[in-house]
């Protein structure tokens, strides 16, 4: 998850129940020719919600977050470090120091590390029981966009050099590099059956096969690029994008099922919710939450 901060730099902890929330759209058609898809509300941060706890993150102009096995929350920022959070207290249990540059991503591996993507152009595992970097991985040549965890464990790499890498976590080697395409890699994900689904900068998404690293599809559809994308509970892949809209695919065709258009500026994130429903931020600076 990314999140824009502001002057304060702080993150405030929030929570609310529904009944309190301001409800700004109630079951509201998206597209007149498009059925199936509503927006049941959208949220804003400044609505009723009562305000549970403050962190004074990091001085950088931007926060990601990932949440440990274990519950605490992590996050990553401009200033180049990564913070550890006891949420009982909000207090820091562990600052991770060991990048030159920003953090631009980062994920949970299934052993339980961290893992964390830099503008250092490098990638590092983190033991987060006592903050040492257990290894770094240094093959790309540019930033690094995009992580995500492969479902037999790998990790894949998406960067500003144009290319996505699959790491052997194990022993830090590159099993592959998909290089078929010219464009910044800015979002990945993974399908339910194992395929790794990438967006580009030049609006196109491309699905994977890892076993051989060839291009089993090209999405096209967006005017702008993708900047995020998610799997829905019945296998539909969502993306985002910086023209504003979010597209539902059908992946047996590569045909836009739906396309879903009610934020006002670029979508920077998708999360599919334990409901099924899925949520959408927006440099708009709104969370929309979709049937």
């Amino acid at each position: 998850m990314r999140i824009g901060m502001s002057e304060s730099r702080k993150l405030r902890m929030v929570i609310g129940k529904e009944k309190t929330c301001e409800i700004r759209h109630e079951i509201v058609r998206t597209d007149n020719d498009e059925i199936g898809y509503y927006l049941i509300k959208e949220f804003r941060l400044d609505s009723k919600f009562s305000q549970k706890m403050t962190l004074s993150i990091h001085s950088g102009t931007f926060t990601l977050l990932v949440v440990l096995q274990n519950g605490d929350l992590v996050s990553g920022s401009g200033d180049s470090t990564i913070k550890i959070w006891n949420l009982d207290n909000g207090s820091a249990k562990m600052t991770l120091k060991n990048n030159s540059k920003w953090i631009s991503s980062l994920a949970v591996l299934q052993n339980g590390d961290l893992v964390s993507g830099s503008v250092d152009k490098t990638i590092k595992i983190w033991n987060v029981e006592n903050g040492s970097v257990k290894m770094t991985l240094n093959k790309h040549s540019s930033w690094i966009w995009w992580l995500a965890v492969l479902q037999n464990g790998d990790l894949a790499s998406g960067s500003e050099d144009s290319t996505i890498k699959i790491w052997n976590v194990e022993n830090g080697s590159v099993k592959m590099t998909l290089n078929k395409h010219s464009n910044v890699i800015l979002s990945l994900a993974v399908l339910r059956n194992g395929d790794l689904v990438s967006g580009f900068h030049d609006s196109t998404i491309k699905i994977w096969n890892l076993e051989n690293g060839s291009v089993k599809m090209t999405l096209k559809n967006h005017s702008k690029g993708v900047t995020s994308l998610a799997v829905l509970r019945n296998g539909d892949l969502a993306s985002g994008s910086s023209d504003g809209t979010i597209k539902i695919w059908n992946l047996q065709n590569g045909i836009v099922k739906m396309t879903l258009k009610n934020h006002s500026k670029g979508v920077t994130s998708l999360a599919v919710l334990r409901n099924g429903d899925l949520a959408s931020g927006s440099s708009d600076g709104t969370i929309k939450i979709w049937n």
